[in-house]
């Protein structure tokens, strides 16, 4: 077997950020999923959504990741 093969997706894991503003969240999971890094990167406003698959022991893991607006108070 190549390593192209896809194993069948078995698992799935929802995951949440959720912090002060301007922390880093939205900064974090854009590296996380597209592997760059975007500097001056604008405040969410409400709720983003990434699914980033990944594998693990030979199973694939779909992470939903989900951005939540930061809180000030």
């Amino acid at each position: 077997l190549g390593e192209d093969v896809l194993f069948p997706l078995y698992r799935l894991f929802k995951i949440i950020f959720v912090g002060n503003s301007s922390v880093g969240k939205t900064s974090f999971l854009r590296q996380f999923c597209e592997d760059r890094f975007f500097p001056g990167t604008a405040a969410t406003i409400g709720v983003d959504y990434n699914v980033k698959t990944i594998t693990v022991d030979n199973t694939q893991v779909a992470l939903q990741l989900w951005d939540t607006a930061g809180q000030e108070r």
